[in-house]
């Protein structure tokens, strides 16, 4: 991972949760707290099967950009939930896939494919925190994390992201098995009001390196 900050647009999967648009309107009242937010954020009904065309690009310090670009499929099924990723661009990393499992419960998996090495392999406990692919993710962040899991406080009930009406709220991990599996020593979310589409992330790593996620031109 660099040591410098990496700015990750057009994503729709953040650092913590899922970027997707749900298809219900959110019905949250006005004084909605933080763990209300981020458990209706985590419920939220995207549908038993989804599919998405992404462009992810990687801007570091210097203002150097790099551009992927990946197919994600996501089906529900009885007791959990199944994300693909497959990475089509650049030709370096074409045909890598990643496969996350996430129970409702028990231990949820991930499984990482690598054409180029003909090789699958289980990712496990601390080793979700490493980055994934080289971008400023890591494996936790590409899988559902428990709202119970962190505190969550609202630090702005009025907040907007271009124009868009957002909770600005403020999390940290409840307890040090968190931290370790994560990461991150505390982190923000901007949650647009009507879609809980999270807009924009900022995260504190343990070591001090900071993630910043932002969400543009998502279409449905």
């Amino acid at each position: 991972m660099s040591s410098s900050p990496l700015r990750v647009a057009a994503l729709i999967l953040s650092a913590l949760l899922l970027l997707l648009a749900s298809r219900a309107l959110s019905q949250l009242p006005a004084d909605a707290d933080g763990a209300a937010i981020l458990r209706a954020l985590h419920d939220r009904d995207a549908g038993d099967r989804l599919r998405a065309e992404v462009r992810m690009t990687l801007t570091d310090g210097r203002g150097a950009r790099r551009v992927r670009e990946l197919e994600l499929v996501m089906a529900r099924f009885d007791g959990g939930l199944r994300t693909r990723m497959r990475f089509r661009h650049p030709a370096d990393v074409a045909g890598t896939a990643l496969l996350t499992i996430d129970h409702d419960e028990g231990e949820d998996e991930q499984w990482l494919h690598l054409p180029a090495l003909g090789r699958t392999a289980r990712i496990r406990g601390g080793g979700r925190a490493r980055s994934f692919l080289g971008s400023d993710l890591s494996f936790a962040d590409l899988s559902r994390r428990e709202p119970g899991e962190w505190i969550a406080e609202v630090r702005d009930r009025d907040a907007t992201v271009d124009g868009t009406p957002a909770w600005h709220l403020a999390l940290r991990p409840r307890d040090a098995e968190v931290r370790e599996a994560t990461g991150y020593a505390r982190a923000e979310l901007w949650v647009a009001k009507e879609s809980l589409l999270v807009l924009r992330s900022k995260g504190w790593m343990e070591g001090g390196h900071v993630k910043y996620v932002m969400a543009e031109d998502v279409a449905r």
